[in-house]
Parts: C-alpha cells; structure tokens; sequence
C-alpha cells in the first residue's frame, strides 16, 4: 500500500493536514443508535500495517456514500472528524473514531490489497465448531454456498419477529454446515446470492439436522473478493462439481444421522470431561452447554407428554392433527399440525440434580414411545406403558436457557447417547455413536464476518442440475 502516506497511529484529535491509505476491512450493515433516533453505519479501515480504525457514518451521509469505501477496496482518506469513541456507537476496541461526512475527501485507489487483508483471517474447519459453542472468540470459517431455502419470518423466545435465511456451506472435504442469516443480511446479502444463482433450489429444510452458526448485527460479508483462497476454493469447485452437484440433487445434508451429528460434537469418554449437575445447580448466565453422565427418571407422573405443534418451526399449534394452516410462528402458509414428544423430567448423577426438559426425539428415546402413542394415550402412564426411569447411566448433552423474567436458568436435554454404544464404535474402530436429538443451533445470532465468491460463470450450462454458489469465509463471534 506504499509509505508515502501517513499512518492510521499518526492521525489522533488535532491533527491536521493528514492523508491515510487505508483497505475497507469490514462494512456493518446500518443501524439505530439505542437511546436516540440517529442512524449510523460504522466500517473498519486498516492501514498498510494492518493497523484499524473505526469509521462512523450518520444519518444521510449513509446514503451518500453508500456506493462509496466498497468493502475490500483502496481507498485515500483525507480531512474526516477524529475524535473519542462514543461508546453508544463503538463496533469494537479502540479509543479513535474517524467521522465521514461531506467534507470527508476520498479518492479511489486501484490497488489490490487482498493479501493484507486476508491475512488478518484464520480459519476454523467445520469440525472445530462445536467447541466455541460456550466461547466469546472471533473465529473465521471458507465454504462453498450450495443450497438456500425461501425467506422466512420467524418469532424469538423474547417475542420480535425477524426475517431469517438459511444457507448451506460446503467445505473442500465435504462437510456441510447450516448458515443462517438474519434481518438486513437477507435483504442484502442474500439476495446478491439468490439473483446469481445458476438454478434456483427448493429444498425440504424441515428435515435439516446439522450445526448452525448465524450472522450477528456487526457480521459483514467479501462478496466476489479479489483474493487467491477464493481462487483456489472456485477451482476446487469446478474440479469437483459433478460430486458437489450430486449432493444437491442428493440433499444428503438435510438429513444427517445422529451418529453424524454425535462425532461432531465429540461426545466425551473421559469421566473429567462431564460437567457435575452441582455446578450448574442455581446457573444464572455462564456456560450454556453441557455433557452430563448420569441417570434420569419422571417424578411427575401427571403431566401431559406431547403438545400439537407446527412441523416447520416446531411451535405450539391450536389446530387438530394433519390441519394445515398458516403458523402465526414461521409464517409458513402451509403448516401441517402433528404431535411432539415432551417430558419433563429429573436428570442426577452422584453430585445432585437438576429438573429439564426434553422434546421431540430426545423425549421419544427416553420415554420409548412416540408422539402419536402418547397423544392417544389418556390414562396416567406406568411402566408398562412407557419407560419412566433409566436403570443405567446415560450422556445427556443439556442445554441452559436464561429466563426473560428470572435470574435462574431452566434446562432442555438436546442429545441422549448410550455410553455402552460409544465403546462398542470405539472397540471397533468405528465412529461413535448413535444418539437421539434435535439439530444444534448454535448461539444467536452470532457470525462476525464473512467472504463469499458467487461462482456464477457457468451460467448458461444446462448441465448443472443446481447452483453452487458462493465461497464463504465467516468470522463469527460466540
């Protein structure tokens, strides 16, 4: 980026008379300010030793500038605001923010800097994700978009209603993880991708059991970056696209097994790798997920087992089995009303215990039966209808939910695994293990940042049987 110019630790408050080459690091979507009316777009600048800087831009200058300090490019900045960071505005760490405006001078340069860029990146394979479910690390991920299902809207625990998307990321060895964007980015982001896709795809995501990561308000995206990791990831594309093609018309990734599911999320054999139930007795808001080894059993017999619910976003429904109607929930028009599985239960092992929750397949696996039979069943169940206490240990993968109107957490079993199962696989050189559970999703939303290549030059092919398209670097913070 040359030397010529001065240096983004050579600007501070009072400086005058400064020009700074600097590469657009990320561009955050817009934003309102939380005690007051103001919009504002905050964007990182680095210099050409990958020193940064928070630039902030206010109301109209937002629009004025919006097909300006395009994320990726070079830039010479002269003559913005430096001042303190206010903290009601500040993207990250940093005591200096440079303020845009019309009397901003900016000139573009051309010049690529996508080596400086991209080496501020370190990449996370996709089998290393399960273990920043519990962490507050910047991490980045690369794939290759595949699949993308319709927009939907859909309703948080805490009642907003938000407009999500889901991607499919391909990595170089095949592995697949569910990307969901939220809000802005499926206005912006997600519709760049929809208009270049190759062959639009229609896929039944209810059936998508896999790991999750999603975008957070501070995420931005590398569309068609100019740097040699997307290069090399489109030409492993094109090498591979018959088998790449083939898991499209396949859609072997909306159906994963647990046993699948279960060596992604290293499911633990060593006894000092489990959590002990008397140190998440009275959890408020730390650690969110849980191996525990121990034993579980219905202490109240008189509690209804399942519930009617929507087949597309699982929540509560009025309607009668097999209606279809339009979920107040999803927004799904064509929502199908079935049973699902719920118990509550006690879970212990010798330190104490601890009162969760568990839906759909978990509570069919623990309660040996399934949402039909217990929906047809109305007497107060005994043994001899269904399985009310485990004689073994079993692993159960529990998840703490933090309460809008308390300070303690409540519980929800995700996973139950058979340990006798893992030391057979183990034993035999196989892969454990066969569990029971629902996807993952990992906390949300939570993606920090992301670069994409849309791989749109075979357009015309009418070979393709569906779009691969885009290759995806996602730094995301838990």
């Amino acid at each position: 980026m040359g030397d010529k110019f001065q240096l983004i630790h050579d600007v501070s408050p009072g400086t005058t008379g400064w020009t700074v080459k600097v590469v657009v690091a990320e561009k955050f979507s817009p934003r309102v300010a939380q005690r007051s009316p103001t919009k504002y777009q905050n964007l990182t600048l680095m210099d050409s030793e990958g020193s940064t800087v928070q630039a902030t831009l206010y109301g109209q200058n937002i629009t004025a500038f919006q097909d300006e300090l395009l994320l990726g490019k070079t830039y010479l900045i002269s003559n913005a605001l430096v001042k303190e960071t206010n903290a009601e505005y500040k993207a990250k760490s940093g005591e200096i923010q440079w303020t845009i405006s019309g009397r901003t001078r900016i000139r573009r340069v051309e010049e690529n800097n996508s080596n400086l860029l991209i080496s501020t990146y370190s990449f996370t394979d996709f089998e290393d994700l399960p273990k920043y479910m519990d962490s507050n690390v910047d991490i980045s991920v690369i794939g290759m978009i595949i699949d993308i299902e319709p927009r939907r809207i859909i309703q948080t625990r805490f009642g907003k209603e938000c407009q999500v998307q889901d991607l499919v990321l391909v990595n170089k060895r095949f592995d697949t993880v569910l990307l969901t964007m939220w809000e802005t980015f499926v206005d912006n982001e997600c519709k760049y991708i929809c208009q270049n896709l190759r062959k639009k795809t229609c896929s039944d995501w209810k059936a998508y059991q896999s790991l999750s990561i999603s975008t957070k308000a501070d995420s931005s995206f590398f569309i068609d970056g100019e740097f040699e990791l997307v290069e090399e990831f489109k030409s492993w594309g094109h090498t591979n696209s018959e088998i790449i093609d083939n898991m499209i018309s396949e859609k072997h990734y909306l159906t994963s097994t647990p046993s699948k599911l279960s060596s992604k999320l290293s499911v633990p054999t060593d006894e000092k790798d489990f959590t002990e139930i008397k140190n998440i007795q009275g959890l408020k808001t730390m650690k969110q997920f849980f191996w525990i080894k121990g034993k579980a059993s219905v202490k109240v017999l008189n509690q209804t087992y399942w519930y009617m619910s929507c087949n597309n976003c699982n929540k509560i429904s009025s309607e009668n089995y097999g209606d279809i109607y339009p979920c107040v929930f999803c927004k799904c028009t064509d929502a199908k009303a079935i049973p699902r599985a719920k118990v509550y239960m006690q879970l212990t092992d010798p330190t104490g215990y601890i009162n969760a929750t568990a839906i759909g397949n978990p509570a069919e696996y623990f309660l040996q039966s399934n949402a039909e039979i217990l929906m047809n069943q109305t007497l107060i169940p005994t043994a001899a209808s269904m399985r009310l206490s485990m004689d073994e240990d079993e692993i159960f993968y529990v998840k703490a939910i933090t309460q809008e109107l308390s300070p303690d957490c409540k519980f929800e079993i995700l996973f139950i695994v058979n340990p006798l199962q893992i030391a057979g696989d183990k034993n035999k050189g196989k892969a454990p293990v066969e569990h029971i559970g629902e996807p993952i999703k990992f906390l949300e939303p939570t993606t920090k940042r992301s670069l994409f290549h849309s791989d749109t030059d075979d357009a015309q092919s009418s070979k393709k049987k569906c779009d691969k398209s885009t290759i995806e670097i996602t730094k995301k913070n838990q």
